[in-house]
């Protein structure tokens, strides 16, 4: 998780536990009243890692294939 990920799920945590609002939260965060509730709805649903990036670990849609790769490294190297 990335420290903008943990902060969030440290203040979803807050609301969870009725330290706060979710307006309060979303005052704390910077975001939209609707984006927090959006966050607050994955929140409930996967706890913390609900709230990490999708894209973490997918390969780039801009990646070329392996053997695309390991050619062009061979001719460099050649």
């Amino acid at each position: 998780m990335s420290e903008r990920e943990v902060r969030r799920a440290a203040v979803l945590t807050r609301v969870e536990a009725s330290e706060m609002t979710l307006c309060e939260g979303a005052a704390m965060l910077g975001l939209s009243y609707r984006q927090a509730k959006r966050l607050w709805q994955r929140f409930q649903a996967d706890g913390a890692a609900g709230l990490v990036h999708r894209g973490v670990g997918q390969p780039s849609h801009r990646a070329h294939a392996a053997a695309v790769k390991a050619r062009a490294l061979q001719l460099v190297a050649a």
